[in-house]
């Protein structure tokens, strides 16, 4: 499912595997309503409280994306903090602190501190999974929803899209759900064609507006090749052109660069060199590109070139005055411009 590609923000454009099964926000809200008409469809005291776990239960899950078994072996004694609408969740390494919205904070609270509630604390949520799983497919068939979507799990991953498609970064999305699966990881960065173009699109045209944009080229990473401690990375442009840079590998790791990655190379002006345009060579040079000159401003020694490529991309080159009048260039000439691989600098757009 691709979303809506109407901003730069990468979450606002992404596709969600095929693979990972999610209810929509629509169909989230069916599912709370569900457990909201069975909790109040009885008076008799035993089913109210056996209910209003269920229910609590729900929320709990709903609303931190927590896995079944972190739910049911809390002591809810300890585990909340509602003053700061916190519950820690997981053990160990995979303890965390996880915020709850406050429709479900103060829900929980309710039903925690009400007389029913007390009797059971320590113990609340100790339930059995499989009494839990009946529930669900229960109430999910209440609603209409397929049996196969309702399940902790599905919750899950809907609270994790939910995070990205509010702007929530990837990597903090996994840290509160006590780290999700490289395969689910992935699923939230598999950018189709069109919503690469999309985001390169915006992104150049939002920085467009805010600087001359010059010797920046907007594109995704297309190719990614690592030898020791150096990494050679493929830039391709939205109209095609391939820009190859040279980081370290701890750069790329920073920069988690991988294939479909939306990012910017930059090249400083002095490290664009002008050569003549050769029209007869066969051999495609590396960050090579012919360049209409537009401006030339010249003092007692050097000179700097402005212009831009086939595509609009702008351009600018800071040179000797000396290879400007041996070049005999001037504006509206025609040049090749070139780059080092060493010289571009790689951000990414995240």
């Amino acid at each position: 499912m691709s979303e809506n590609a109407g901003s730069l923000s990468p979450h606002t454009i992404f596709t969600v595997s095929d693979s990972l099964r999610y209810l929509e926000p629509e169909q989230l809200e069916l599912f709370l309503h569900s457990f909201d008409a069975w909790s109040a469809a009885t008076d008799r005291q035993e089913y109210v409280r056996s209910r209003q776990r269920m229910r609590a239960l729900y929320l709990l899950l709903r609303f931190t994306g927590a896995r079944l078994g972190e739910v049911l072996a809390l002591d809810d004694r300890i585990a909340f903090d509602f003053s700061r609408k916190i519950v820690c969740l997981g053990q160990g390494e995979a303890q965390r602190d996880v915020p709850l919205e406050s429709f479900a904070n103060d829900a929980i609270q309710d039903v925690l501190e009400s007389s029913m509630g007390v009797s059971l604390r320590g113990h609340f949520f100790h339930m059995d999974p499989g009494y839990v799983r009946r529930i669900f497919y229960a109430r999910a068939m209440d609603c209409g929803l397929p049996k196969e979507l309702a399940t902790p799990r599905v919750l899950r991953y809907s609270r994790a899209l939910e995070m990205v498609r509010g702007g929530v970064p990837l990597l903090v999305v996994s840290k509160v759900l006590g780290h999700l699966s490289a395969d689910v990881m992935a699923s939230f960065r598999n950018y189709t064609n069109e919503d690469v173009t999309s985001i390169v699109r915006k992104a150049h045209s939002e920085m467009q507006r805010r600087t001359s944009a010059r010797n920046s080229f907007m594109g995704h990473v297309a190719h990614v090749a690592v030898d020791g401690i150096m990494a050679e990375v493929e830039v391709v442009t939205d109209s095609g052109l391939s820009v190859f840079a040279l980081i370290t590998v701890e750069s790329l790791r920073t920069l988690k660069l991988c294939i479909g990655t939306p990012v910017v190379a930059t090249i400083k002006a002095p490290y664009v060199d002008i050569k003549k345009p050769c029209f007869n060579s066969s051999q495609r040079c590396r960050n090579k590109f012919k360049c209409s000159i537009e401006h030339i401003t010249s003092t007692e020694v050097m000179s700097e070139i402005t212009g831009h490529l086939e595509d609009g991309i702008k351009i600018c080159s800071l040179v000797s005055k000396n290879v400007v009048e041996s070049l005999k260039i001037d504006s509206g000439s025609l040049v090749d411009v070139y780059f080092k691989e060493l010289s571009v600098v790689i951000n990414s757009l995240y």
